[in-house]
């Protein structure tokens, strides 16, 4: 009898990849814009996905390995709308009418919990403790064992539906992903070899998962299907070229490309009451009375706030007029509003996040006493320079 202990627990290995990299994602506050809550997503979903297939793998009976089976498959068809969001916003922007695309996987899920598995589970889930089954995949007649680990014998139409449905969305965000590629791979060497690496990884993980599920399928070979534990690979290149690990990561170079799409015409840091720090123009602009722009800010938000009970405790994000778009992020205390021409993205509000809790951070004894004196907050021109220049 082969011992399937290993091969029953290695996914726990993909779970501890993605799982401490959506942890880390949080800690460092990178799950405020579209990209990194899409990128969060697919982080929970592979992760749960690697820890359903080991509760599947190891369950005692039929039953727990029933639902264990679909929790498996729900998770995994999750994951795949993620990756197909994260690849496509990435490379993009985020648009509302890509939500319709998540439609499809949520009407295939209930239908994969109804008839996905036979009723009679000795049809359905069949233990490799046993014989190999029959060709119509029934267990052969006096079994001497019936435990884990568990192999699914599902329904083959409903089986290749969502085959095709969880391969469309990786493929579509794979293709995303390659796009991004193709772009990064102008800007610098060293992020283009991550880059590489993270697409070599994924394709590296289905190959085996596709691999060990048609030995098995095609020539009934006992062996369990490896595709959540292959998916630590991505996961663990993943660390180095997504994450905020890296002191040169492909958010940044994401965002140099995408700047082209946009041009920076005013940079303003206020109170958390309006009350104005600092402001810079980009030269040849017309220069405004940025005490008045700041105070009209606030009494645009104190607006909303009133007459919109359900806003308060939120802030203005955004304003369209045209071609330009005024752009603000919160910090603890202040805000910092840009003024642009052309489309946001959510690496310049990730920048722009990042750089106003830094300058909270060095100016935390004088916010914390702030007196409405500008002059007592440190590093507000060179700020709203660097957020001028792009750097």
């Amino acid at each position: 009898m082969t011992d399937y202990t290993i091969l029953q627990y290695l996914p726990l290995v993909s779970m501890g990849v993605w799982w401490s990299l959506a942890v880390y994602q949080v800690a460092r506050d990178r799950f405020r814009t579209w990209t990194e809550m899409f990128f969060l997503g697919q982080c929970l979903f592979i992760g749960a996905y690697s820890f359903s297939d080991v509760l599947f793998f190891t369950a005692g009976r039929r039953s727990e390995a029933f639902v264990a089976a679909l929790l498996s498959f729900s998770c995994l068809t999750l994951a795949s709308v993620f990756v197909m969001l994260f690849g496509v916003v990435f490379y993009t922007r985020m648009r509302r009418i890509l939500f319709v695309t998540i439609l499809p996987a949520l009407a295939v899920l209930p239908v994969l919990w109804v008839w996905l598995i036979p009723p009679d589970l000795t049809v359905g889930l069949w233990s490799l403790q046993c014989p190999i089954p029959a060709q119509d995949g029934t267990p052969q007649i006096g079994c001497p064992t019936l435990g884990p680990p568990w192999i699914g014998n599902w329904n083959q139409p409903l089986y290749l539906v969502w085959i095709l449905l969880v391969f469309g969305y990786v493929l579509i965000g794979s293709v995303a992903l390659y796009f991004t590629y193709r772009e990064v791979a102008r800007h610098t060497t060293k992020l283009r070899r991550r880059m590489q690496g993270l697409l070599v990884s994924a394709l590296a993980a289905i190959v085996i998962s596709v691999a060990t599920n048609a030995f098995r399928g095609v020539f009934h070979v006992t062996f369990l299907p490896l595709f959540s534990s292959a998916l630590a690979l991505p996961g663990v290149v993943s660390w180095m070229a997504l994450s905020p690990l890296s002191k040169e990561r492909l958010s940044v170079a994401v965002r140099r490309w995408k700047a082209h799409g946009y041009s920076i015409k005013m940079a303003l840091v206020l109170f958390h009451d309006g009350t104005l720090i600092g402001a810079e123009t980009q030269p040849g602009e017309k220069v405004i009375d940025k005490d008045v722009f700041g105070a009209t800010l606030d009494v645009i938000q104190n607006f909303m706030r009133t007459s919109f009970p359900a806003l308060r405790g939120k802030w203005l994000q955004s304003i369209r007029v045209g071609d330009y778009t005024l752009v603000a992020e919160r910090g603890r205390v202040t805000y910092l509003v840009l003024v642009i021409q052309g489309q946001e993205t959510d690496q310049l509000r990730r920048q722009m996040r990042d750089a106003i809790l830094e300058y909270e951070s060095d100016n935390s004894a004088a916010l914390a006493r702030w007196r409405g004196v500008p002059t007592d907050a440190a590093g507000t021109d060179d700020l709203l320079l660097a957020i001028l220049e792009g750097e």
